[in-house]
């Protein structure tokens, strides 16, 4: 069906880099949000959030003080067998009381593509496992049916491709990166005994989104490195929507499997993207599991505590050679307010920043060829918290001080998060920083499964799997599951190892799928939802010797999934 004319209108601004996207909480008036924000087009995703294009500015860059920060979208970065035994996943599948292997439950994998003419994702007779895939990137008339951009495939679309000669002629969606292919076959490949593989939901149905890349304004806006992988928290948002409306379609419930995550935001979990994911993943017959990240010993994270007003703390930052430029963001109390002093490695000074909401002041620094942005933000939904934005650009080699100073202080405890791996130099990090506190912002979600890495031949956690907990100190992640040196499928039809928390969130999102084929299709918790499979996930979850439980690193404990059917009588 050709696109109306009002729908290739908003195509046109949705993948033009002349507008920008942004996220707005409109409380369900839409007539309302579109006399404050005079939106060229928006895109509905609930009745709490729309996604709006407006135009930029023509040097197409993002003025960040026309927007308040949760209006921003986030940009998120890829967070890169015995497995399946270690997680109780085979002896679930093959218990005579369960056998339990995901059939009739949907998974969906928001990532990089997927390989569909990969045997990890076809039945025996070579049929496709997989209901759909929305591909973002590439522009046709079969859009989603509430978003006009990029391509649905249906499963006779791929069962025609893979029957044709050069199956890419035909869908020519591919997985480029390989990262939404290896995630997809951990969760729910099907088993090839030849090669030694079988996902977690074996018998699963699988829907893939691939995202289109993050619009240059928004990395321009974070300076994050150029050759970095980078998805929008908009996209993200319409491709759970997506999964949400074939799960509808298929009257089949849904697991929502994200590898993927940032280091911003306050890690209380109350971005935007949090926001949103609690909500789904309350629905009967949704859950949503993330990965805890991969930030543990990348130096990423400094706390710190102001004792009064007019006193401060000393913090040393590294800068590395080539850095291009970077945002950091100092969080506290909403009933402290700092202020900072920066001082060069060359010894030039920004004076004390001033310290009222909404201020904010841009420094060049000619003879380093530095510019710096400073900021006091209104966090939006964050609003519990004090906020302040530096944006770095072009920054000097070598050691840089910031003096964190009290303006009014009841707490005086303050953290400053750096960008993610690979949105960075490695060669730039704190040099006095905490290891906790350092899950991605997504895993800060307060309902939603998140897990751990840790390596399933020696019971030890990944040396760079992220801590907990939340700033606000709840328990995250959940569990452990593994996540090091693991076998899956890569694409062309081979079979890898990858290491990453990303697939250690796999690994929990297969297990409940099969808790959701247990407790849905077998009627016995009628009302099902992702906080259901939280709680018998750590009801399941097994000490590995550490000393107290929970922790900032293993959470409740080591995924098994054995161990939860064992805790409900099931598996005997």
């Amino acid at each position: 069906m050709a696109l109306t004319e009002e729908q290739q209108r908003c195509r046109d601004i949705i993948l033009s880099q002349d507008y920008g996207d942004f996220v707005v909480s409109y409380g369900g008036d839409i007539e309302v949000m579109a006399e404050i924000y005079n939106p060229s087009c928006y895109e509905k995703i609930d009745n709490n959030f729309v996604v709006i294009q407006r135009t930029l500015p023509e040097s197409g860059q993002l003025n960040p003080d026309e927007y308040s920060y949760n209006l921003i979208p986030d940009l998120l970065g890829l967070l890169d067998t015995t497995s399946m035994e270690q997680s109780g996943i085979l002896p679930v599948h093959y218990s005579p009381a369960s056998g339990f292997r995901g059939s009739g439950i949907i998974v969906g994998v928001i990532d990089t593509g997927i390989d569909y003419t990969h045997p990890a994702f076809r039945f025996s007779d070579g049929n496709t496992r997989i209901l759909s895939i929305w591909d973002q990137t590439i522009q046709t008339d079969q859009v989603p049916e509430r978003f006009p951009f990029g391509t649905v495939y249906t499963r006779d679309d791929i069962n025609a491709a893979l029957q044709a000669e050069e199956p890419l002629d035909v869908v020519p969606s591919r997985d480029e990166n390989g990262h939404g292919t290896f995630i997809a076959g951990i969760m729910a490949g099907t088993e090839d005994q030849a090669n030694g593989f079988i996902g977690a939901a074996p018998e699963a149905s699988i829907v893939a989104v691939k995202l289109k890349p993050a619009k240059q304004y928004l990395r321009d806006y974070y300076v994050i490195k150029e050759d970095a992988i980078a998805f929008q928290e908009t996209d993200i948002m319409m491709a759970i929507e997506f999964l949400r409306s074939q799960s509808v379609r298929y009257q089949m419930p849904l697991v929502v499997c994200l590898g993927l995550g940032n280091t911003l935001d306050s890690h209380e979990g109350s971005s935007t993207l949090s926001q949103y994911l609690n909500v789904v993943n309350n629905i009967t017959g949704i859950c949503v599991v993330a990965a805890a990240g991969n930030e543990l010993g990348k130096a990423h994270h400094y706390a710190g505590v102001v004792e009064g007003r007019d006193e401060f703390d000393t913090v040393e930052l590294r800068v590395g050679e080539g850095e291009q430029g970077f945002q950091m963001e100092i969080w506290g109390s909403l009933s402290d307010v700092f202020s900072v002093e920066i001082i060069s490695p060359e010894g030039e000074r920004i004076a004390r920043s001033q310290s009222r909401i909404g201020d904010s002041q841009r420094v060049n620094l000619f003879l380093e060829g530095t510019e710096i942005y400073l900021a006091n933000r209104s966090a939006g939904l964050s609003g519990g918290q004090f906020l302040m934005v530096l944006q770095f650009r072009s920054p000097t080699p070598g050691i840089w001080t910031l003096r964190v100073y009290g303006d009014r202080i009841l707490r005086g405890r303050f953290d400053i998060w750096l960008p993610m791996e690979k949105f960075i130099q490695d060669s730039t990090y704190f040099l006095n920083p905490d290891p906790d506190i350092t899950l991605t912002s997504v895993a800060t979600t307060n309902s939603i499964v998140v897990t751990s890495n840790y390596n399933h031949y020696n019971d030890r956690l990944y040396v760079n799997s992220s801590r907990g907990y939340t700033s606000s100190g709840v328990i995250k992640p959940d569990i452990a599951a593994p996540g090091v040196n693991v076998y899956g499928p890569e694409p062309g039809g081979r079979y890898g190892v990858r290491s990453g928390s990303s697939i250690s969130a796999a690994h929990g999102a297969g297990a409940a799928a099969l808790l959701m084929e247990w407790g849905l299709l077998r009627a016995i918790i009628t009302n099902m939802d992702g906080n259901d499979i939280r709680r018998l996930l750590i009801q399941g979850a097994v000490q590995k010797g550490v000393d107290t439980y929970p922790n900032p690193g293993w959470g409740y404990g080591a995924m098994n999934l054995k161990n939860t059917f064992e805790t409900l009588r099931i598996v005997r």
